[in-house]
């Protein structure tokens, strides 16, 4: 807890929590790897750094790193020091790729990923939208208009009696993301038990704000939501409609009702994000009253 009561300080705009990093390492799924350090002056943690890797674009040969120091540490080694400890702790790996993010609000990061040989790769907008001052009355007659199609949108636990669902979302979810801008393209897609694992059982998301559009037996969109690690808001993962069903409102009506929910359960705001280039949903996010936040830079090391 001292660890993340220090280092929230550096970045509240992505808090963690004890309870969030001790999920994480239960879940992870043992081919990635993962370390974690932590620096420590007089019994205080004054800064943190990692590598990791994810199973959404997983490779071996693929690495993670993370390095934080507390402002008023910064300037002393000390993330010299954490970083070159990442380096160590990867050589048995050889790694080939190496990612870190920078913020637009934290100048000081990319100079310092830039004098480590990274660039950036790719950019994304995290916007959030104020739920208190939200007005839904536009858009009253876009669910009735949906179900007249055929169509509904139903929760992850409604849907716990199809006994197919998992393996449709699966698929769903896949077919979605290769429509997503990235930096690049994914190498390998997880196997549908190991998605499973970090895609469904994840306890930070919530079943019951996770939204899937269906008409009869067929899954038409999904919206994931999950909740912030200290709970104060609600963060949006993929948003995706089949390419086929797109221009009908099905992911503007799964969007509204992850509104609702946000409303309704007391979260005054709810956070995403999206890439630059990604024009449909920027105007979506423009459309509803989403506020822009830094922008997010997603750095990489080639390492030949």
């Amino acid at each position: 807890a001292d660890i993340h009561n220090s280092l929230n300080i550096v970045w509240p705009e992505r808090p963690r929590t004890p309870e969030g990093w001790e999920q994480a390492d239960r879940n992870r799924n043992p081919k990635c790897k993962y370390q974690r350090w932590v620096a420590r002056e007089d019994g205080v943690a004054v800064g943190w750094a990692s590598y990791g890797q994810g199973m959404d674009d997983y490779h071996p040969q693929r690495f993670y790193v993370h390095v934080e120091v507390r402002p008023e540490y910064q300037r002393r080694g000390i993330g010299s020091a954490l970083y070159d400890h990442v380096m160590d702790g990867l050589q048995v790996f050889d790694p080939r790729v190496l990612r870190a993010d920078a913020f637009t609000n934290l100048p000081q990061g990319f100079p310092y990923l830039q004098k480590r040989g990274f660039y950036e790769a790719f950019r994304e907008t995290p916007v959030h939208l104020d739920i208190t001052s939200f007005d839904p009355s536009p858009y009253a007659e876009l669910e009735p208009n949906l179900r007249q199609q055929g169509i509904l949108i139903k929760t992850l636990r409604q849907l716990e009696s199809d006994p197919y669902r998992d393996r449709k979302i699966y698929d769903l979810y896949w077919e979605a993301v290769e429509d997503v801008p990235q930096e690049e393209s994914r190498l390998e897609r997880p196997s549908f038990e190991e998605w499973v694992k970090w895609g469904m059982n994840d306890p930070t998301i919530l079943h019951d704000a996770y939204f899937v559009a269906v008409r009869g037996e067929k899954y038409l969109g999904l919206r994931e939501l999950g909740k912030e690690p200290n709970g104060d808001a609600l963060l949006g993962g993929l948003l995706g409609v089949r390419r086929e069903e797109r221009k009908r409102g099905i992911g503007l009506a799964m969007q509204l009702r992850g509104i609702a929910y946000a409303r309704e359960h007391g979260y005054p705001v709810l956070k995403t994000c999206t890439a630059i280039q990604n024009a449909p949903m920027q105007a979506l996010f423009n459309k509803l009253g989403y506020a822009r936040d830094p922008e997010w830079l997603q750095c990489q090391k080639d390492i030949p």
